[in-house]
């Protein structure tokens, strides 16, 4: 746009019009500190406004004034001719307000659609509707003429600084937005990227939004630009039109009406020119996908096609849950062949799993706060104290609580510790270590209390039905035929559901894996299901006694899986979680309450520990003040992090967690069969520990050195 343009009667009828945001006397003190000083902006719809100076001028201070971050200690704001008071981002994006901050504020470890609709998610029947979301998404970077992402479920770790300029202003303007602010969109970008995010800016005036554009980069604002405002030591200086003509002197603003000019030599717009058509070449290669770590199923058309880019993505350093897969194998060979063939046995597989479902429900216990990048160190006691409360509520004279109503209160009264403890950290930002350190000595102490001089608390009485129910959840099997019944039903419902899901979305033209894959997560799901009935239906006693069946503790625990596997993969609060754990700032800028999902977090530690302490009463038959809480919880975060959790937040899932208890389960049941010492089955737990951290911390090392490469 030239002054030419500025006197055409388009362009006059818009500057006629009352600006979109009108900010008069705008002051901002940070203690003696003053940055902004009787500021006056006007941001008019259908241009674009820069704002420009050097560090400190306030431009960032002003940015987060509008967006409500900052409240303005005098002025006024006039939004739309009427006067306004934005309180909190909220405020600001239901005016149509919205901002791309320096840093993005985007989460990682979420994909392009997740992120674009971070804290602003559609809900059906309490599941996020991904189908709809990805389908808004895709029709919004159309229309910003987005062409280059390899696909839309990719995460946004893969992505080049562009990319992720380009993933902001469209996460921006899908929200009926009327005012996007850019704050240097261009920042650290090479000749291409800036290329793509100046385009995304003219598109967004074409499509009438008032654009303001914070940048040092005089090139991109001449280039997009109508006006121009100075900022100075928190002072505007200078305000007036822009003018972008080839070979005209460059300008300088004395007066705030006076046109801002810089010439353009014709090699700049050759350059430009050579970097737009660059900017908008096709990205499909499923072998750059995989080392980028652009998940293969989402790029892959073909069973060959996801195992070649699968194959290529481990070479590059993201094993996933292959190194703990792996060790499971290594692990069961080796201890099958030092056994002579006791470790595979039908009996003694079933002991493995019993004795490793304590690790593994308290590896899941520990995913929901390991994912925020917390750690909860009183699990272990916890589990203690959920036993002696189940165990005491029906067993003890004058209470005696039908098991049903025993189990429901340990898990709302061990969730209610985690309240305490999550309360704590979320809002007076004590460290997660020290409070739940704290929290594992106080519930050692109560555990003493409620089990009192007696010590000791026993459910394996045949007689009371409650307490037999109780022993029963891991000691009782459900009959050979039942459990083939299950296990069918199982299969059907999983299998149709998987189907169905994929295939659907196939067919609306929605990321989906390849057919091959599905048959095959399915086949694997059926396999898997067929070896574990058919273990547990061998006949287990000695001599005349009959024990067969699948223990009901298995299905129990499949139960917990999927549950919290929905909770976290499907719900908003599962989002979130994620999302906090990746980027907490992106969260919050998005609206997201991290006290409450840190909070609730804790307390889902604290239930789901609750619950690992009704199996422990159950497998042992009673409990007692020997409990070691404290080795108990170390095997909980070892499960979790052995399985593939993040120490580091924001990676990670629940069944994981059983395949790391599963791996100390293992450890534990092999030397002891062939008599080691408890010493070296500690020190060989810690030792694959030490190698599981070794390899997130190699893992995620890699993805931000790639992300730093990309960028």
């Amino acid at each position: 746009m030239t002054m030419a343009d500025l006197t055409s009667p388009v362009a006059a009828a818009v500057a006629a019009e009352v600006p979109l945001l009108r900010l008069r006397g705008i002051d901002k003190h940070f203690g003696p500190v003053q940055a902004l000083f009787k500021v006056d902006l006007d941001l008019p719809s259908g241009q674009v406004t820069a704002l420009c100076g050097d560090n400190g001028a306030g431009k960032s201070v002003l940015t987060r004034c509008i967006a409500g971050i900052y409240q303005p200690d005098h002025g006024e704001m006039f939004w739309e001719g009427r006067a306004v008071h934005i309180h909190g981002p909220r405020d600001a994006a239901a005016l149509g307000i919205e901002v791309v901050y320096q840093d993005l504020a985007l989460a990682d470890n979420l994909d392009i659609v997740q992120n674009m609709f971070l804290g602003r998610e559609r809900v059906h029947r309490l599941f996020m509707d991904e189908d709809s979301m990805e389908r808004s998404a895709a029709e919004t970077l159309a229309s910003l003429g987005v062409t280059t992402v390899r696909s839309i479920r990719q995460p946004v770790a893969s992505l080049s600084g562009g990319q992720r300029q380009a993933v902001a202003v469209a996460k921006a303007v899908m929200w009926n937005s009327k005012l996007v602010a850019l704050d240097e969109p261009t920042a650290a970008l090479g000749v291409v990227q800036t290329r793509m995010v100046l385009d995304l800016v003219s598109r967004l005036k074409q499509h009438g939004l008032a654009v303001m554009l914070v940048s040092h980069n005089l090139n991109d604002v001449f280039e997009v630009a109508d006006r121009i405002a100075i900022l100075h030591l928190g002072r505007k200086v200078a305000e007036g039109p822009a003018a972008r003509e080839v070979g005209s002197p460059c300008g300088v603003l004395s007066d705030p009406g006076e046109t801002i000019q810089m010439a353009k030599t014709e090699d700049e717009l050759s350059h430009e020119s050579v970097a737009e058509s660059a900017a908008h070449g096709p990205m499909v290669d499923l072998t750059a996908a995989a080392v980028d770590g652009v998940p293969p199923e989402i790029v892959a058309e073909s069973l060959g096609q996801y195992l070649r880019a699968w194959l290529t993505r481990i070479s590059s350093g993201d094993t996933g849950v292959l190194p703990v897969v792996l060790a499971l194998v290594v692990i069961a060979v080796a201890f099958e062949v030092w056994t002579q063939g006791l470790f595979l046995s039908p009996g003694n597989l079933v002991n493995l799993f019993i004795e490793s479902m304590i690790f593994m429900t308290l590896g899941i216990s520990e995913v929901f706060v390991l994912l925020l990048g917390e750690i909860d160190l009183s699990t272990g006691y916890i589990l203690a104290v959920g036993a002696a409360i189940a165990g005491i509520l029906v067993q003890k004279p004058g209470l005696d609580w039908p098991w049903w109503l025993a189990i429901i209160a340990t898990i709302v009264l061990t969730g209610l510790s985690g309240a305490v403890w999550g309360t704590l950290v979320s809002r007076l930002h004590l460290p997660s270590f020290v409070v739940t350190l704290a929290g594992q000595l106080i519930m050692w102490g109560v555990m003493l209390v409620i089990l009192g001089n007696a010590g000791v608390v026993s459910v394996s009485s045949a007689i009371l039905v409650n307490q037999h129910v109780l022993y029963e959840i891991v000691n009782g099997n459900i009959p050979p035929l039942a459990g083939w019944i299950v296990l069918g039903i199982i299969a059907v419902a999983f299998g149709v559901l998987f189907w169905s899901r994929d295939a659907s979305r196939r067919k609306r033209g929605l990321v989906a894996p390849p057919p091959g894959l599905t048959v095959l997560k399915i086949g694997f799901l059926v396999a898997a299901g067929i070896a574990v009935v058919a273990i547990c239906n061998v006949n287990r006693g000695s001599g005349t006694s009959l024990v067969e069946g699948v223990p009901w503790v298995v299905p129990i625990v499949f139960v917990v899986v999927i549950m919290w596997t929905l909770l976290l993969q499907r719900t908003q609060f599962g989002r979130y979680v994620y999302a906090i754990g990746g980027n907490p700032d992106a969260a919050r800028r998005a609206g997201i309450s991290l006290v409450k999902v840190r909070t609730w977090a804790f307390i889902l530690t604290g239930a789901t520990a609750g619950f690992a302490g009704i199996l422990y009463l159950s497998w042992q038959g009673g409990t007692s003040t020997n409990v070691n809480g404290g080795q108990y919880v170390l095997y909980g975060i070892a499960a979790a992090v052995i399985g593939g959790t993040s120490l580091f937040g924001g990676r990670g899932k629940v069944a994981q967690a059983v395949l790391g208890g599963l791996v100390i389960g293992a450890i534990y049941n092999g030397l002891y069969l062939q008599g080691v010492q408890v010493q070296w089955q500690l020190i060989a737990t810690g030792l694959v520990l030490v190698g599981a951290v070794l390899i997130d911390t190699v893992s995620r090392r890699g993805t931000l050195s790639g992300s730093s490469l990309r960028i």
